[in-house]
């Protein structure tokens, strides 16, 4: 990750590593692809008092606190009050135009930045008012701290004398826009040496009132310790991000309702398909039913007549009687057999014969109860005759 703070030259710490370079030598040294959290020096600050409870009045009077020539974001100190921090346009568009719009993380204040530092470092308190002397190789900014307002950065010479006159200046010019705040304590934080010493040799702090950081970038620190709730973006990459986000929601809607049809879809088809399944199987199992049914009805009659068979006996005289009586004129009986074949069942044989051998031939009709019997063309003693066989259950 790449750590930035964009001015006239640029102070970056990429991956531990820290340094200073031209802006026109950003892309060969950084490549391209790269991502950027990115701190910017020139900003101005105003302390708004809006009604929170109104975000649509609020966002009106933020609006209107700075020209069109600038960006603004803001954040909140009290109730009703906000500090509303703005970049010029033209400084915005020269980072994406060095950095590229889609590398650039988040784009803050150099001061936003800096104080995520002081909060880490743990001098960040309430009851002083802390001044940074930031030592940035060929300058110093000095940044005034009074909770979590600041001040916009001054920039000093690197001559440490100057620095240290400079100092008194502004904590001079900080006490007379702040004459409602009596007894100002100040407490002065430096990432120099040098300048600490000076400070102290010149009797304007005494030695427990200055805290000296190693740190050569504190700023580039702070990138990477805060987290920050503002990006500084041109009305374009505004307008660009909201259509953009706006274009996801609906795809993400359309995602959501073809998700929806599609399972929808799927339980219809398996409806369907389950009922069409259901509906096979039915037709089978009722087509197994009506068989099943019709086998137990003829299981049940066979079983019913067997039942009634077995009661009854057979009255084998009427058998005999029955027949005798129905032989046409010009018959007669030669034998009749009656004789147990197996359990209840009988065979009825009888042979008959015509009397005259050549007057025509008679047919020999039988009562309903010979129905089923056999009959065989036979001769009887040279005569044409008829055997009669019929089991008898």
């Amino acid at each position: 990750m790449n750590y930035l703070i964009f001015d006239n030259d640029i102070y970056y710490d990429s991956n531990g590593k820290t340094g200073i370079l031209p802006k026109d030598k950003i892309n060969s040294f950084f490549g391209s692809g790269q991502e950027f959290y990115v701190a910017v020096i020139d900003t101005l600050q105003k302390q708004i008092v809006a009604p929170e409870k109104s975000p649509l009045k609020k966002d009106e009077v933020i609006a209107s606190s700075f020209t069109g020539d600038y960006l603004t974001q803001s954040e909140k100190i009290s109730a009703n009050l906000f500090q509303v921090i703005a970049v010029e346009k033209s400084k915005v568009a020269e980072v994406y135009k060095h950095l590229g719009f889609e590398n650039v993380k988040f784009l803050v204040p150099y001061g936003a930045a800096l104080r995520e530092f002081l909060k880490a470092s743990g001098i960040f308190t309430r009851n002083k008012t802390i001044v940074f002397l930031d030592h940035l190789t060929n300058q110093v900014l000095l940044t005034i701290f009074n909770n979590d307002i600041f001040t916009t950065p001054r920039r000093l010479s690197v001559a440490v004398k100057r620095v240290v006159s400079e100092l008194t200046r502004s904590e001079e010019n900080y006490n007379a826009l702040n004459k409602d705040k009596e007894g100002i304590g100040f407490l002065i934080a430096t990432n120099s040496r040098e300048i600490a010493d000076e400070i102290v040799s010149s009797s304007i702090e005494t030695k427990e009132n200055i805290v000296c950081f190693p740190d050569s970038y504190p700023a580039l620190t702070g990138l990477k310790q805060g987290k920050f709730s503002m990006h500084y973006l041109l009305p374009e990459q505004f307008i660009r991000l909201r259509r953009l986000k706006i274009f996801k929601k609906r795809v993400f809607a359309f995602g959501i309702m073809a998700g929806v049809l599609g399972a929808l879809l799927i339980m219809l088809l398996g409806s369907f398909s389950m009922n069409k399944k259901a509906l096979m199987r039915l037709g089978k199992l009722q087509f197994k039913a009506a068989s099943g049914s019709e086998a137990l009805k003829r299981a049940y009659g066979a079983k019913y007549k067997d039942i009634l068979r077995r009661k009854s006996k057979q009255d084998i005289p009427y058998f005999i009687n029955s027949f005798i009586k129905a032989l046409p004129y010009g018959y007669k009986a030669e034998s009749i057999i009656i004789k147990k074949v197996s359990g209840a069942s009988y065979r009825f044989e009888a042979i008959v014969s015509q009397e005259a051998k050549y007057k025509p031939i008679t047919k020999l009709i039988l009562p309903p109860l010979f129905r089923q019997a056999r009959l065989e063309n036979i001769l009887v003693k040279g005569n044409p005759g008829v055997k009669v066989t019929l089991d008898i259950f």
